[in-house]
């Protein structure tokens, strides 16, 4: 780095991703991450993969009861990184991340909280720190301080505090870089950062933040210890916290006031308090701390936040410049209301986290309780899911519980309080030894054969051995455990050789399988071509445009030599082969798809040999071995299941990896897709709608570009290939559904010939159908998968009917009948069962006069908060008219 101090830095994702991007391919040790709220699913989706892909543990700390993530979203804590609570007797508000590894500590210091706000929409101030353990700023020998110190002062989980001292002794450098002495980094631990402002009169004052405590005590104390001639502040009214005409008298000393009112928008996050001396310097504190009294005016010990700032010269300043200065009598009359106290509840239990330990569940308290605590586990965070797992006894802070079996999951504390039932929050069970930083392994197993992949195909000798060489592969891996390193790291102190995570996994694949079946899954790029060589590109090429000195044959010719090439993938098998090479795929499949300890889904083999087995399966479908038998959707069922990612897997692979990963899933799963309905009842239905519940998320992943490059020409007779438009399709409907509940209904529907649309709660079915029974049943049918309770209205040119279910009660109402229909369902009466051959409506309804509202129709009515005697009048005034 140019300067090994910085404002520079938009958002510590940057930070990261500059350490990804290292041409020496250092690898990354620990990541350590605090803030007051966090989104731990904001985090597991943009930082958590890439610093567990450079091998690093990752800590995160919050103020207890400030997440803005819901338990059910969060799928990797625990197991991924490990996630705690920080206790105060106020709000635990330092904003910092430090990346540590070998030899380098980067850090950045600021105001965002890790949230996607905080982290990438909010304009927040960061200083970022680089350094080594051997040399480096004074800005990171004093946050090493500070977190040395900072488990005596809050609140943490024992394994936190000891990660916690762990970076601070390992990032602090043997020796400091004088350049920099200027930059200084101070808690509020023991005593109050007013202290640390200067006391000499100064000639400007500049004050932002989004928070100022109503009485103006910080900015007053601030204003009397600084004497500043010019006071400049500015506030954001659409978000702030403040008292303008507390403000205002806090500045009167000054000669001169102005207040900058920032516009609504992008918010103002950023804590500022800027000062130019009368030698015309400009220095500042920025950091976590808002001109509060409980950031600025008290320490920790003596009741205030927790705070992490910095000190440092400004250069031309980081005050606002939009809006224009007012006068003070601008802002005299404004005021806004004070958010919700402190987040540590008083009276409820507060959990500082939860660990495996030695088969148990230690569960540790920020503070004991004066009677029992009830702790609860849930495998997914969900309502209704959580159960009694044990208590912590009265008057202790600490508890281990037997839990059998319990590997991961939502832990919270709940007791009663003045008979209010009152639960903490959630945090989750962390496993340490599988968030540890990625150790170094070797001698892995590997295939003796080593032929190319076309050789498979037209030798069935090379076949056989290939399939036997697969089988002792996989038993190999699985006495060794399955998981194919994708880093060469130590704990050494000794800097870790070039190359990056990706470039190690690829030539650690290509030693397991060789260079062909590697290259198979792994098409774009080998290992040998992955180096520490700087990378560049020009993002506004069009490379489907014709240059000067091309035409459009030139274009076209490459185009012909992909297809050419792509044709020649496909092998030619004769008939009497066919059979042979079936039971082939059949003992492939096999291998890859059972576990190595039975029921233990954790034991299947490393997951480039599922992906090498499914690349295979897929290339026999082209060149039509199974003739007309579906038999291979089975197996290929199957195949889609084990690429579903779990958290070892999340853990194990590089992040390019799952590019290929989840093209490859796409292509498969359209190849299953062929020919049957989604949530059909044929037998060719059933493996495609089962495999598309399993892996529907991830085929969302899919880059379209990456897995068109997958997909095989049909050349050969009874070839089962997947086309563009058909994998274009599938990634659609797979990226709608996560955003849609409904999405995959409307398809299911759109396949029997039925266009639905919600109108005000009411899903309406109209079209040239004979049977609006059967169509308003249909759907309704389908809908109840999504929901227990739907409605539909199905109209043709002759009659409409209304179908309303709710809590197993169907009612039913024919446009050309001035009745109700009620109807008792259960799992095997539907809707669509009870219309089979049925013209009209279904027999053995219990019938009732439109005129009168039966109880059952009106809980029908309520649970759909629709009005069904409206409804219906509408209905048959429309079908009167037509």
């Amino acid at each position: 780095m140019s300067e090994a101090v910085t404002h520079a830095l938009r958002s510590p994702l940057t930070l990261l991703q500059q350490w990804r991007d290292r041409v020496d391919g250092a690898r990354l040790r620990e990541v350590l991450i605090t803030g007051y709220t966090v989104d731990l699913g904001f985090l597991e989706k943009f930082a958590i993969p890439t610093a567990r892909a450079l091998g690093a543990r990752i800590t995160i700390l919050s103020d207890p009861g400030q997440a803005v993530h819901d338990p059910v979203d969060v799928r990797r804590a625990g197991v991924a990184y490990q996630h705690g609570h920080a206790v105060c007797s106020r709000a635990f508000h330092p904003k910092l991340v430090v990346l540590l590894g070998d030899r380098d500590v980067w850090l950045a210091v600021g105001s965002g909280n890790p949230t996607l706000s905080g982290w990438g929409y909010n304009h927040e101030l960061w200083v970022t720190a680089y350094g080594s353990i051997d040399h480096g700023p004074q800005l990171i020998h004093d946050v090493a301080d500070w977190l040395q110190d900072l488990p005596d002062a809050v609140g943490l989980a024992s394994w936190i505090a000891k990660t916690v001292r762990h970076v601070a002794e390992r990032m602090r450098p043997q020796k400091v870089d004088d350049q920099w002495s200027q930059v200084r980094a101070f808690g509020n631990l023991h005593e109050p950062l007013l202290n640390h402002l200067p006391t000499h009169a100064v000639d400007e004052l500049r004050l932002a933040a989004p928070f100022y405590d109503p009485p103006a005590r910080a900015a007053t104390a601030i204003v009397t210890r600084m004497k500043p001639q010019a006071v400049r502040v500015a506030v954001q009214p659409s978000i702030a916290m403040f008292d303008g005409a507390a403000l205002a008298r806090a500045a009167a000393p000054a000669v001169d006031q102005t207040f900058t009112l920032l516009s609504a928008g992008r918010a103002w996050h950023g804590k500022l308090i800027e000062w130019r001396t009368p030698d015309g310097k400009t220095a500042g504190m920025t950091g976590s701390a808002n001109i509060t009294a409980s950031a600025l005016l008290m320490s920790t010990g003596q009741g205030g936040n927790c705070e992490l700032a910095v000190i440092a010269p400004h250069g031309g300043g980081l005050f606002p410049s939009e809006g224009d200065p007012q006068p003070p009598n601008a802002i005299q009359n404004l005021r806004s209301t004070p958010p919700a106290g402190s987040s540590v509840s008083a009276s409820g239990p507060v959990l500082l986290g939860c660990a495996l330990v030695d088969g148990t569940l230690m569960v540790e308290l920020a503070v004991a309780a004066a009677d029992r605590v009830v702790i609860e586990t849930s495998p997914t965070g969900a309502p209704g899911s959580w159960t009694v797992a044990g208590a912590v006894p009265a008057n202790q802070q600490f508890a281990r519980l037997l839990v059998p079996e319990l590997t991961g999951g939502a832990v919270r504390a709940v007791m009663e309080v003045a008979g209010a039932r009152l639960a903490s929050a959630a945090v989750f069970i962390t496993d340490s030894s599988r968030c540890r930083p990625r150790q170094d392994t070797s001698d892995e197993p590997r295939l003796s054969w080593s032929g190319e992949v076309g050789e498979l195909f037209s030798d069935p000798m090379l076949a056989q051995r290939f399939t036997n060489e697969l089988g002792r592969l996989v038993e190999q891996v699985g006495l060794r455990g399955r998981t194919l390193p994708s880093t060469s790291t130590t704990f050494a102190s000794s800097p870790v050789e070039s190359g990056d995570r990706w470039a190690d996994y690829l030539e650690r694949c290509e030693h397991a399988l060789g260079p062909s079946l590697s290259g198979l899954i792994f098409p774009k790029k080998h290992a040998g071509d992955q180096g520490s060589a700087a990378h560049w590109s020009i993002d506004d090429v069009d490379e489907a445009e014709v240059t000067e000195d091309e035409d459009d044959d030139v274009l076209d010719g490459v185009a012909r030599e992909q297809e050419e090439k792509r044709a020649t993938q496909v092998p030619q098998i004769r008939p009497d082969q066919r059979a042979k090479y079936r039971r082939f795929a059949e003992r492939w499949v096999t291998a890859v798809t059972e576990p190595a300890i039975e029921n233990d889904w954790s034991t299947l083999p490393p997951v480039h040999l599922r992906m090498v087995v499914t690349q295979l399966y897929l290339t026999l479908l082209a060149a039509g071995v199974w003739h007309g038998d579906d038999a291979w959707r089975h197996d290929l069922r199957w195949l889609i299941w084990s690429l579903v990612p779990d958290d070892d897997m999340l853990d194990d692979l590089p992040a390019e990896a799952f590019d290929h990963l989840y093209a490859l899933l796409a292509v498969a799963m359209t190849t299953l897709r062929q020919g049957t309905h989604l949530y059909g009842g044929r037998e060719e239905d059933l493996p495609s709608t089962d495999a598309w519940a399993d892996a529907a998320e991830w085929v969302a992943e899919a880059d379209v570009s990456l897995a068109d490059e997958l997909l095989l020409p049909a050349t050969q007779p009874f070839a089962r290939v997947a086309t563009a438009e058909e994998l274009h399709e599938t990634v659609r409907l797979a990226g709608e559904a996560r955003q849609d509940p409904y999405a995959e209904v409307r398809v299911t529907l759109a396949d029997a010939g039925l266009a639905v649309e919600l109108q005000d709660g009411i899903w309406r079915v109209e079209g040239g159908f004979t049977n609006p029974y059967r169509a308003a049943a249909r759907a309704v049918t389908e809908l109840l998968r999504v929901d227990d309770a739907a409605a539909v209205l199905a109209r043709n040119s002759r009659c409409a009917v209304l179908i309303a279910v709710a809590d197993k009660t169907m009612v039913l109402v024919d446009s050309r009948m001035a009745v109700w229909r009620l109807y008792s369902l259960s799992g095997t009466r539907t809707p669509l069962s009870m219309t089979i051959d049925c013209p009209g409506p279904p027999p053995n309804a219990r019938v009732f006069p439109l005129r009168s509202q039966p109880a059952e129709v009106e809980k029908v009515q309520d649970r759909l908060s629709l009005d069904l005697p409206s409804l219906v009048a509408e209905m048959r005034s429309l079908i009167a008219c037509m």
